[in-house]
């Protein structure tokens, strides 16, 4: 019997793989690569047959017991027995994930070897040498922590397989997903020769903790840096502003809670409005059957004609034309004296409409607003909202101003607050700059956005995720700038809806479902998957499981994540903070893994409820 031979399989069933265990072996086994606990669950052994080296891993120990068929009144002898789950195979010195065939009743069972567990632990060579001259290397594999069950070794996963493709993060609060990305992200950089310096992270910092985590970066390697952007309502250098210019008719739908009936068909016309009056492009013949239809609606509406007459100048005040402004000549006269009032009445109201019918043009509209970027303030789209309100009017129904009046109180409370200062018309002219200039050089940047109530952070979130993808998608050539874009409390945003809104799609769907391709990397990090869109979760490719007990979502990761069996799922409810299942197509096989502290940690220690309770 060789040293590691540790038993015999006696079943194999519906009731899985059992092996019985020696008589003549105590609790541990001396081997020639060290001394082994027999039975330990979560340990390994290895099958020996014909061409390949089959590995199990030991799921549960039992005792089984022995009774003497010619006396009773023996007293019982009792083995033990080990469960066995096949985990893969080794061929020609690679390691599979997965079985070809069940092996055969009564294979003798073994310690696993130093040489069979480096062979599944590890996935290559840890560096490749990029220049003989001044044997610089560049890193392949990134090791993350050290395997539990085997303490000597470290668990590294292939950076390509794990950084190129969406992965996720899960765990109850508390269990150290936080600490685990920070840490992660930490070992990347700590490389100084041919360092990651192409890398970039945008990280959107729910709680605003990672900031502490990576402000050391620049010291430890001179090559790394990092950048803080904070969404709230004050005035510092870092502030993170939004191009107000960039939201979609969906993106304020979130915002101001619009009803898809009447006030969204209202938002988009705004952003059309807006697109054709403040940009410097386009051509007044589209700008002013804008405004002769609205200034139409309006005189045909049943107001008095002092309110006509007010709204009329507001409207040609803030988008008044050459052919339509308060000072163009009709007859002889300007038109801001046509449209004044005198006795309560409007004397040549007949001359403006015989005026304004020459520039309307309904079939102009669908073909002449430009699908380009155009910038504008928030107040700017506020009048703009305005205007679409009026010309709704004059195209549909008048009463569209009362359908409107929360939108448009609610776009008035976000102007006053935080959203505000938020969204601006920033200094830029296209989404391209605003997204260089957000990246700049730095390797991680951080967006603070733990000021910012759920809406907001929702629109943030979507609006960011979309602008990042489209600047990718037009890049020459694609996947030239990977772009990794971690979620923090994911299940807030990336939600499991059916009603995609007014643009008709889930922007975090479409990146998980096309923005490999184009370098769009998600990383999403969750204590509540089971609320987590479905699509999102199955294009993720590796996975991180801390500690899991509510049953929901032990019983969402056991249908949606691959990989994955019950034995694993009842692990999951007992693991230590810091300690964590790690699976998918960058490691080998599912490994138990602890991950150190970061260092310096993130700010998200639990309050110490004795210390503030009991003070001096």
């Amino acid at each position: 019997m060789s040293s590691r031979e540790i038993g015999k399989i006696t079943s194999i069933g519906i009731h899985g793989i059992i092996a019985d265990v020696n008589d003549d072996l105590g609790n541990y086994i001396n081997t020639m690569d060290g001394i082994y606990f027999v039975g330990e669950v979560g340990s390994y052994v290895s099958i020996y047959e014909m061409g390949r080296t089959i590995i199990a891993e030991i799921i549960g120990v039992d005792e089984k017991t022995l009774l003497s068929k010619t006396d009773e009144m023996n007293k019982p002898n009792s083995k033990r027995q080990v469960y066995l789950n096949l985990v893969g195979e080794i061929i020609d010195n690679n390691f599979y994930f997965g079985v070809s065939k069940m092996p055969l009743i009564f294979s003798e069972i073994y310690m696993i070897s130093e040489r069979d567990l480096m062979t599944m632990l590890e996935v290559g060579t840890e560096e490749v040498v990029v220049s003989d001259k001044d044997n610089a290397t560049r890193a392949v594999l990134l090791s993350i922590g050290k395997s539990v069950i085997f303490s000597d070794y470290e668990v590294k996963v292939n950076i390509d397989k794990f950084f190129g493709f969406h992965f996720a993060v899960f765990g109850n609060t508390g269990a150290g997903k936080s600490n685990t990305i920070a840490r992660i992200l930490q070992n990347i950089f700590i490389k100084n020769n041919y360092s990651a310096k192409g890398a970039k992270f945008v990280i959107i910092d729910s709680n605003g903790e990672y900031n502490k985590a990576f402000s050391k970066l620049n010291e430890l390697n001179s090559q790394i840096s990092q950048s803080l952007m904070i969404a709230d309502d004050g005035e510092n250098e870092n502030k993170f502003e939004i191009p107000v210019w960039a939201l979609s008719a969906d993106d304020w739908a979130t915002l101001l809670h619009a009803s898809e009936r009447t006030q969204i068909p209202v938002l988009k016309r705004a952003i059309e409005i807006a697109k054709v009056f403040y940009s410097q492009e386009q051509d007044n013949e589209l700008k002013n059957h804008i405004l002769a239809s609205t200034l139409m609606g309006i005189i045909n509406s049943s107001d008095t004609s002092p309110s006509k007459a007010d709204k009329m100048k507001a409207i040609i005040s803030h988008f008044g034309t050459q052919e339509i402004g308060m000072d163009s000549v009709v007859q002889g006269k300007r038109l801001r004296q046509v449209i004044s009032i005198s006795y309560g009445q409007m004397p040549d109201e007949e001359l403006v409409i015989n005026y304004l019918t020459g520039y309307i043009k309904p079939d102009l509209l669908p073909n002449k607003i430009s699908g380009q970027m155009v910038p504008y303030s928030l107040e700017e789209f506020g009048q703009a909202v305005e205007f679409a309100t009026l010309y709704e009017g004059s195209i549909s129904s008048q009463r569209i101003q009362e359908y409107t009046a929360t939108l448009m109180t609610r776009l008035q409370t976000i102007q006053e607050g935080i959203q505000g200062k938020l969204l601006s018309k920033t200094k830029y002219t296209s989404i391209d700059k605003y997204i260089d200039s957000m990246l700049g050089e730095t390797q991680i940047v951080d967006i603070d956005i733990s000021m910012l109530d759920d809406a907001s952070a929702e629109v943030v979130t979507k609006v960011l995720a979309k602008l990042l993808l489209d600047y990718l998608k037009r890049r020459v050539n694609k996947a030239e700038m990977p772009i990794n874009f971690i979620i923090e409390e994911a299940h807030r945003f990336v939600k499991n809806e059916t009603n995609y809104g007014a643009v008709g799609y889930n922007i975090f769907e479409r990146i998980a479902k096309e923005g490999r391709k184009y370098g769009m990397l998600m990383g999403i990090s969750s204590q509540r998957p089971s609320e987590l869109s479905k699509t999102v979760v199955s294009q993720c490719s590796n996975f991180i499981i801390h500690r899991v007990q509510n049953p929901d979502d032990l019983q969402y990761i056991s249908k949606m994540v691959p990989y994955i069996n019950q034995n694993m799922i009842n692990r999951l409810t007992y693991l230590q903070t810091g300690h964590a299942l790690v699976f998918g197509s960058a490691i080998n096989l599912p490994t138990l893994t602890k991950f150190e502290q970061a260092s310096p940690k993130t700010d998200s220690d639990n309050a110490k409820i004795s210390e503030k309770w009991y003070v001096d």
